[in-house]
């Protein structure tokens, strides 16, 4: 465990960084600088208004032995943040005609024909946490080498924790399976196949992949701890789908762009729909909040989509401000980080 002192954050940001290379807002300097080193030793920032970069920077290390800086071409792990990608992949196969929310999982992943419901699991009860999917993690056999066609013939034998349609439960298990039907549905080997050819290459995403980074040597390395007192903390898995999507802030804001110019969809509206159960309610989970396509949806003076992750040394935070166009992307290398506040400030410091 290494403590690491906040008096260098800043400076792994000016070493970090070509001279005039990206667009900086001083003030977001200034917020980004006083979080770093606290709950996380490293940070990427990157905020956007309607596709184009407003500012784009990396705070503190991206390796606290080796003092090494984050910089925009660094590799996250996205985490959770990575299903939204996934949702937008099976979005793209609805549009085409492929399936449809509807559409029983069974008829793209036969296993699914033997679990015991009262009605089939449907594409769209995965999309929206619907499923009633047992957790995948709490199977005793899951390891490192686990893959989604394990998890998909272990989730078939389990009984489901609540009829589908009925319940809003995050499901990391659902988002796995999702990644499985997209695959399935393109006769892919992989959904890094699909999202290779449907998404990255599209938005010119050349530094994302899944379920590994594509160039290890920029990969930051994972932290917990607090106070500045920091411990590796990194559990890489092979499973697609839920998680494991490792990218850069370079490539994200080429991402964000690909949507507000419609390269990767005509119309991005259908992604903020929020799912309904099955007695035509919409979906609200704990803060009250829908799900769309791999995005919470919160409607209100502003609406927003945004999405966290939180996984070994790692947390991610994308939020998609649908009324202003103000999006701030926020990848952090500590897993004990809490990135709402500094996203909040973020934010304020773009619209005042």
């Amino acid at each position: 465990m290494r403590r690491l002192s906040l008096a260098l954050a800043p400076v792994a940001l000016c070493l970090g960084l070509p001279a005039q290379a990206e667009p900086i807002l001083p003030a977001i300097d200034a917020i980004a600088e006083a979080f770093v080193g606290d709950t996380t030793p490293g940070l990427g920032v990157v905020v956007l208004k309607q596709g184009k970069v407003l500012h784009i920077a990396g705070y503190g290390f991206a390796d606290v032995d080796e003092e090494t800086p984050v910089t925009p071409d660094s590799i996250f792990d996205l985490a959770s943040v990575s299903k939204q990608m996934t949702a937008l992949a099976a979005r793209m196969q609805i549009e085409e005609g492929l399936y449809e929310e509807g559409t029983p999982v069974a008829d793209l992943l036969p296993a699914f024909a033997e679990i015991d419901s009262p009605r089939p699991i449907t594409v769209g009860d995965l999309i929206h946490h619907l499923s009633g999917l047992t957790d995948y993690l709490s199977w005793d056999d899951y390891g490192a080498d686990t893959t989604n066609n394990d998890v998909v013939a272990w989730l078939a034998e389990q009984p489901l924790d609540h009829d589908p349609g009925t319940r809003f439960d995050y499901s990391n298990s659902g988002y796995l399976t999702l990644g499985s039907v997209v695959a399935a549905a393109d006769e892919a080997e992989s959904l890094h196949d699909v999202l290779q050819t449907r998404v990255w290459d599209v938005a010119g995403m050349e530094d994302t992949a899944l379920p590994a980074p594509i160039d290890l040597d920029r990969r930051v390395t994972g932290y917990d701890g607090t106070g500045g007192d920091f411990s590796e903390s990194m559990d890489p898995n092979i499973v697609e789908g839920d998680g494991n999507v490792f990218s850069t802030l370079n490539d994200l804001a080429a991402y964000e762009a690909a949507f507000w110019d419609g390269s990767l969809l005509d119309d991005p509206a259908p992604l903020y729909v929020n799912g309904t159960y099955d007695n035509g309610q919409p979906i609200a989970d704990d803060s009250d909040e829908g799900y769309g396509y791999g995005w919470s949806v919160t409607k209100g003076e502003k609406d927003y989509a945004t999405h966290t992750g939180s996984w070994m040394g790692t947390s991610t935070l994308y939020a998609r401000n649908l009324t202003t166009g103000i999006t701030v992307i926020l990848l952090a290398n500590g897993e004990a980080a809490d990135l709402w506040e500094v996203q909040a400030e973020i934010e304020a410091a773009v619209a005042d």
